[in-house]
Parts: structure tokens; sequence; C-alpha cells
């Protein structure tokens, strides 16, 4: 297919202004109020005093209360990202998700000549998502496998006559990422007020571990009742540490299984927009056709279909 000079130039004149509007927002970035930087350190709770108010009558109050409510699906990817220690804003990110797929989709439909081809871009977004589901679940099972040895050195610090927050401020000076700052995220906000069982908590679901959640339990305890915490805590970490080998054992077993997953769901997707660059007529029936556009469904809802199967058999909770 061939391209007009005047469409070349258009197209390379709006990438240049969108990379160079990338650059621009990238470089001076957003400005952060003193609470975001907090945030990064401490988990705040904020109380709304338009809790009761309505949508319509919060957007016509006063400059404060004119702002878009926050997506729960917003909020649990920004968690996501803090999680994974990925320091780009969530903004940012998705700007340049944005135009990554703007970019490939014209790409795609200027290489198949049809809307359809371009629709194949909407995967990029679904790919960052996995990425970011990725690297976060990389840090939760790093600090799942070091939860023992801090549980070790919590305990010995306890029976040296320490209380439970100075054993974990003891744990905080040689505990690796991503032990280190969850933990003295919950110290710090022990300091400021919370509850140290429910600041034990809010580790608990940001890291998703059920282990830690015990370590709370404990906190709990010890607060209300007293008793040989230490003796406790070195109980736990013997549970812990039983259900990590099993749990590397069921990932070892479940392996080959991962793999044929993420291959069997990147591959057609991968050699579809390949071939659709590289020879753009070969696929051009399938694009410009009422059996390629029904074939083409019915692919990408085989490809799903198995992709999630596969997940359900692989996902082995201990």
């Amino acid at each position: 297919m061939s391209i007009s000079a005047s469409t070349a130039a258009i197209a390379v004149s709006l990438g240049a202004g969108l990379l160079l509007g990338l650059a621009v927002y990238v470089l001076l970035g957003r400005r952060e109020t003193v609470a975001d930087r907090v945030s990064r350190y401490v988990t705040l709770r904020r109380e709304d005093p338009n809790e009761g108010k309505s949508l319509i009558e919060r957007a016509l109050g006063d400059r404060k209360t004119r702002k878009i409510v926050r997506s729960p699906y917003l909020t649990r990817l920004r968690v996501e990202m803090e999680v994974a220690d990925i320091e780009l804003p969530l903004e940012q990110l998705g700007l340049l998700v944005f135009i990554v797929t703007l970019l490939i989709g014209w790409l795609l439909y200027q290489s198949t000549g049809s809307p359809v081809g371009a629709v194949l871009a909407l995967f990029v977004p679904f790919g960052a998502q996995m990425v970011i589901k990725m690297l976060a679940g990389r840090q939760r099972r790093l600090f799942a496998d070091q939860l023992p040895d801090n549980l070790q050195v919590v305990a010995s610090a306890m029976r040296s006559g320490q209380t439970f927050v100075g054993a974990l401020k003891a744990v905080i000076d040689d505990a690796p990422e991503p032990s280190k700052r969850e933990l003295r995220r919950a110290v710090l906000d022990e300091q400021i007020g919370v509850p140290f069982a429910e600041a034990l908590n809010q580790v608990t679901e940001r890291m998703q571990s059920e282990d830690f959640h015990h370590v709370a339990i404990v906190a709990a305890l010890q607060r209300e009742t007293g008793g040989n915490t230490a003796e406790v805590i070195d109980l736990v970490a013997a549970t812990v540490r039983d259900r990590i080998e099993i749990r590397r054992m069921v990932r070892g077993l479940t392996a080959q299984g991962r793999l044929s997953g993420g291959v069997l769901s990147l591959l057609p997707v991968g050699l579809l927009m390949m071939i659709s660059l590289v020879n753009p007529s070969y696929v051009h029936p399938l694009f410009h056709s009422t059996a390629g556009l029904i074939a083409l469904g019915v692919g990408v809802g085989l490809v799903l279909t198995g992709g999630l199967v596969i997940r359900r058999i692989i996902e082995i909770k201990v």
C-alpha cells in the first residue's frame, strides 16, 4: 500500500508533536501536594466532610469539592504501581501508553487498510497492566520469602526486652526491599496515631499476604492480653517457612503450564501484528471480508478462553 507524501508528513508531524508533548510532560511532571508526598511513606486516612451529599451537590459546591471521583480501578492500579516500585506517576504512564497505542494503531491501519486492524492496538493497555501486575507479584513473592527471617529477628529482639514496635524497627535497619519499605510504612503509621494492628493490616492488604495477617493478629492479641509473644512469633515463622516451601514446589510443578499459557496467548497476536506489517496483502482477506472478520473474532475469543482456562488450571492457592 502506497502512502502519499502529504499523509506521511502529517503522520510524522503528529508523532513528533505527541512525543514532544510527552517529553515536556515528563520533564515538568505534575505538582504534588504535601499529602501526595507523605502518602508514599504512610497511609493517609482522609475523612470526607461531604460524605452525605450527592454527586451533583458536590459538583456544585466549593472549589475543593469540584473534583473527579476517583475510580476504584485507578486506585487499585496506583497501589499496584507503588507495590511494584514504579516511580513513574500514573498520569504519565497512562499518557505514555495512550501514545504508544495510537502509534501502533496507526501503523496497523496503514498496513492493513482496515479499522479492524487498528483495534488490535488495544492489546497495548492490557499488556501494560499485565506487566504492572507481574512486577507487583514479584515484589509480593519477595516479601513473602523474606518474612520468616524478619520474624526471627523480631522474636530475638523481643526476647532482649524490646516492644513489638521496637523489634520491628530493628528489622527495618537491616531488612532488604520490599520488606524494608513496607515495614517502615507500618511503623510510621503507628507513630502518627494509627493502631499498630491496623497498620499491620494495611501492609497485609498491600502485599496480599495471608502469612503477614497472622502477625497482625499476634500484635492485636499482644496488646489486649499480653503473653509470650516471642514464642508465638517463632511458631508463626516456622509455619510461614513451611508454607513457602509448599508454594515453591507448586510453582515448580506449574512452571510449564504458566509458560505454555503465556506463549499460546501472545503468539497469535504477535504473529498477526508482524505479518500485518511485513506482508499486508497476506492478511488482507482477514480484515476485508465477512468470513475473515468472523474468523478473526472467533480466534480472539478462543485465545482469551484458552488463556483463562490455563490460568485457572495452574492457579493453586496454598
